[in-house]
């Protein structure tokens, strides 16, 4: 029997007075989370999806060797990266959130004379790698090159999207970009295991549909001429923070590569890439919801409310952390049957997301700190992981890995606790 309008009536006003209980308990306008959270998790849930598409690709159409390096190239690609000033992106971000465009253009000019230095850079490891005989890898760093320049500043519009906080339209156009490269990438694997040619379905697809949607929000969403001081400076500090930082992150792929060899890197990339779609969208709640509401938010305010906020959310992560554990085995066992050997590792980094909400202290001291607590985080980070890499991974391989990421994560949340108090 259906319920009639009075009692509809009467399960919304229940909704809504438990949601209002919650509230108060919380200290969170979950009412507003829940819209955020419902856009970026659906685009987030996309992404898994791609980023499972690929994988399966890649685990059935080619060599462990062959993908090994592919991850070796993208590492090398993902430091070349940095030289593209990702920092100006929350420079701009964070001006956005209060109404400040005009830093838009500027920044992204910056990023684009900083892609350029990433396509010589890119060119100099083609030279080296000819030099020394290592022909495939010559051509392909040649090949990546000229892409370099507009690769990652052609990405911009996310800080326009993200400091406006208009999360419809940044997984929309979150879910074409992600679609549409998968699909190209998937079907030229299929096609060919030619690593030059895989290589170069990434880049030129995810630069092409960059171009597009750029233009498109620019367009849709023209930023004013409200100018900002200082942002400029602040988007340099982050990069240099962001270069130690990112290359600390993809060290571990070269290192394994220099030290074990292509396949060693492919069982780890395996195993890395159930928490890698976790983390990440653990990272897009941190730099979509929490930084520009943590940008405009007094700075006392946030002091007092971030620590139960995170309590609060520990409540989520670990429940979901063992759950990802439990369900690990089977899904590999079925979905990637040549990679069995991941298991056991990916068990180990799927349980550390447990701890995740902690990283909302580094995110609370990039929206306010000064430049030398920021430095002194992202440098201590990044120094301290480096160390922890060269130490281990020649002594422990995967292993070796996996430690070096837990003593880094367990004392850079100490160190960031101590600074934001500090703040």
């Amino acid at each position: 029997m259906s319920e009639t309008p009075t009692q509809q009536r009467t399960l919304g006003e229940r909704y809504a007075g438990v949601l209002s209980a919650l509230e108060r308990f919380t200290r969170i306008d979950l009412r507003q989370h829940a819209k955020s959270w419902t856009w970026l998790m659906s685009g987030q849930a996309v992404g898994t999806a791609t980023a499972l598409l690929l994988a399966i690709g890649y685990s059935h159409f080619l060599s462990k060797e062959t993908y090994g390096t592919y991850k070796y190239v993208l590492s090398i690609v993902g430091i070349l990266g940095v030289l593209a000033m990702p920092g100006m992106d929350s420079a701009a971000q964070r001006s956005i959130a209060r109404g400040q465009d005009g830093v838009f253009w500027q920044t992204f000019r910056k990023r684009l004379l900083g892609g350029g230095a990433a396509t010589l850079v890119a060119a100099a490891i083609g030279l080296y790698y000819f030099s020394q005989g290592h022909t495939l890898l010559a051509a392909i760093f040649f090949a990546v090159a000229p892409f370099l320049i507009f690769f990652e500043p052609l990405g911009h519009y996310t800080s326009l999207l993200m400091g406006k906080q208009l999360f419809k339209q940044l997984t929309f156009y979150s879910v074409l970009l992600q679609t549409s490269a998968a699909a190209i990438i998937f079907a030229t694997v299929v096609l060919t295991d030619n690593l030059l040619l895989i290589v170069l379905s990434y880049l030129a697809t995810f630069t092409l549909i960059r171009a597009m949607i750029l233009l498109r929000v620019v367009h849709t969403f023209p930023p004013n001429n409200v100018a900002s001081e200082g942002e400029v400076a602040y988007g340099t500090h982050m990069t240099v923070i962001n270069l130690l930082g990112i290359g600390s992150s993809n060290l571990d792929a070269i290192l394994l590569w220099h030290f074990l060899g292509p396949v060693p890197l492919a069982i780890y990339s395996f195993a890395q890439a159930a928490a890698d779609q976790a983390r990440k969208a653990f990272k897009l709640v941190t730099t979509a919801i929490a930084f520009p509401k943590f940008a405009s938010q007094d700075k006392e305010l946030l002091k007092k409310t971030l620590g139960r906020k995170i309590l609060l959310a520990h409540l989520a992560t670990i429940p979901l952390a063992f759950l990802f554990v439990l369900i690990i085995p089977p899904v590999y066992r079925l979905v990637f049957p040549a990679y069995t050997e991941s298991i056991i590792y990916a068990q180990v980094m799927a349980a550390l997301l447990a701890l995740s909400p902690m990283r909302f202290y580094s995110t609370a001291i990039a929206a306010h700190a000064g430049t030398k607590t920021l430095y002194t985080l992202g440098v201590t980070q990044s120094v301290l992981q480096t160390v922890l890499y060269l130490l281990m991974i020649p002594l422990f391989g995967i292993w070796g890995v996996i430690l070096a990421t837990t003593i880094q994560q367990f004392l850079s949340n100490i160190l960031a606790f101590r600074l934001f108090k500090k703040m």
